[in-house]
């Protein structure tokens, strides 16, 4: 919103009283400030839009009109709108030659129109290039995103922010060494001379770590909208880095580490995973959170959103991507746990994910970690995991002997079905999987009713158990995932 353009509106009907130039009109107006305090300056911000109609302003003296305007230009601001009809039949004389004489536009708000319209008229219109802005943004990191998810180098995507920007850009490590740039013609200063480079956006990629990489822009105009059209975009890059440039490749191969040693409960003890968790830099006191996120096919897109939603809303992230799965831990939140599900669900509706609320100690998070592995496989959107997890107390007693007891436990319907060309294993799995309903069985297995019953009543005798009560159903569900569990 420039001040050239409040001059075009016809519906405002504002008249330029000043020989001003086309560059001191092409300045842009942050806001409006109506007042009719004689001295407004200290409540002003740079380059806001002025609106008073000189209620009070009954003086005639030029050396007065002189020290109100060059208060207002020492601000600056963007121009002075003035309305006639209310104070003042006409423009002062003294205010137009001394808004003339320091370059300040002054505007004549006729009397037809409320001082209240130019204000509604330029917060609707600030408005409206924000959300454009925001679209703008989030286009450029759409892009960026489709981009990195083929595989894209860093330069590649600093390339299509160029094209968006029109402004060269670069990213800097934490030492001050350049990591790439484009156009690769533009010179950019490194080391301990970089911060003397003038004209220059600087912006801390959001990488998890406490000396992040620095996205850097060669400005010609406005820091604020570069900013806010570089927010969205800034963690793709820092996504890409952790993955092409490996800035962060001790965080991940720790995570790497944490993760296996969580997952193999036959090989790795508690302190094994204690250890794995002390290596991450986490607090072993401090509450964690889990998120675990399936991003193969269409939702490979999906992880720097996913980043920019962890490290907004907590203080420390771990983040690792094991085949296509990306699995995060994080401590010391900013908000309350039940705004961040919610923010997860908008995020990506259809996206497979897995939140786990704080966990207490490392045991907890080990069971919560297994279980939500589990659990991702199963589901289509995001969802938050229960405390506790079939699944991964399954996975915690195969560690431990269960898994080879399940097979003989189950041994004696696999040698019935093998000799006699039954389906009675088949048969249990699934009567369980339809929660012992037998309608619903019948339909799948395409038996009737009583060919059912006769087929429970001969497992109930192989195994030796009844499966009318709720021990025994429990019984035979465990030892079934027992014997079909996967690694992870």
């Amino acid at each position: 919103m420039r001040v050239s353009d409040l001059i075009i509106e016809h519906s405002l009907q504002l008249r330029l009283e000043t020989p001003t130039g086309p560059k001191r009109l092409a300045q842009e107006i942050t806001r409006c400030a109506p007042t009719e305090h004689l001295d407004p300056t200290p409540f002003l911000d740079p380059n806001v839009l002025l609106l008073t109609a000189g209620i009070g302003m009954n003086f005639s003296e030029q050396s007065i009109w002189d020290g109100y305007v060059e208060r207002l230009a020492r601000v600056p601001v963007a121009a002075l709108g003035f309305a006639v009809g209310i104070a003042h039949a006409e423009l002062p004389r003294g205010l137009v030659e001394a808004c003339a004489s320091h370059d300040l536009p002054l505007l004549e708000v006729p009397a037809s129109v409320p001082l209240l319209k130019i204000d509604q008229y330029v917060e609707g219109m600030l408005e409206a290039e924000q959300i454009a802005r925001y679209d703008r943004g989030w286009s450029l990191a759409d892009e960026c995103a489709r981009l990195a998810s083929r595989g894209a180098e860093v330069a590649t995507l600093l390339a299509a922010i160029y094209a968006a920007l029109e402004l060269p850009v670069a990213v800097y490590d934490a030492f001050d060494s350049l990591i790439a740039q484009y156009p690769e013609s533009v010179t950019w200063r490194e080391g301990k001379s970089r911060a003397a480079q003038p004209d220059v956006l600087a912006m801390p990629l959001p990488m998890g770590l406490s000396q992040p990489c620095q996205l850097a822009v060669r400005l010609y105009g406005s820091a604020s909208e570069i900013e806010a059209l570089l927010a969205p975009v800034s963690s793709i890059l820092a996504l890409q880095l952790n993955r092409s440039v490996a800035v962060d490749a001790n965080s991940h191969h720790d995570m790497q580490r944490f993760v296996n040693r969580c997952i193999a409960w036959s090989e790795a003890t508690r302190s094994d995973v204690a250890d794995a968790f002390h290596e991450l830099g986490l607090s072993r006191r401090a509450e964690t959170s889990l998120v675990v996120a399936d991003l193969r096919g269409e939702h490979a897109a999906a992880a720097w959103k996913l980043r920019i939603a962890l490290h907004d809303a907590f203080n420390d992230v771990r983040v690792t991507e094991i085949d296509d799965r990306l699995i995060a831990l994080a401590q010391f939140p900013r908000d309350e746990p039940l705004r961040f599900t919610e923010r997860l669900e908008q995020l990506q509706p259809n996206l497979p994910l897995v939140f786990r609320p704080p966990t207490r100690t490392i045991d907890e998070l080990r069971i919560a970690l297994v279980h939500a592995l589990d659990l991702v496989r199963h589901v289509e959107h995001p969802v938050t995991a229960p405390a506790l997890g079939l699944g991964a107390v399954v996975a915690a007693a195969a560690g431990r002997g269960a898994r080879e007891s399940a097979e003989r436990f189950l041994a004696p319907l696999l040698e019935h079905d093998e000799q006699r060309t039954t389906e009675l294993l088949p048969t249990l799995r699934v009567w369980l999987r339809n929660d012992a309903q037998p309608s619903r069985t019948c339909e799948e297995l395409f038996i009737h009713r009583n060919s059912l019953s006769y087929r429970l009543r001969r497992i109930e005798q192989l195994l030796g158990l009844p499966l009318d009560t709720l021990d025994g159903k429990a019984t035979c569900l465990l030892a079934l995932r027992l014997v079909d569990l996967e690694p992870y």
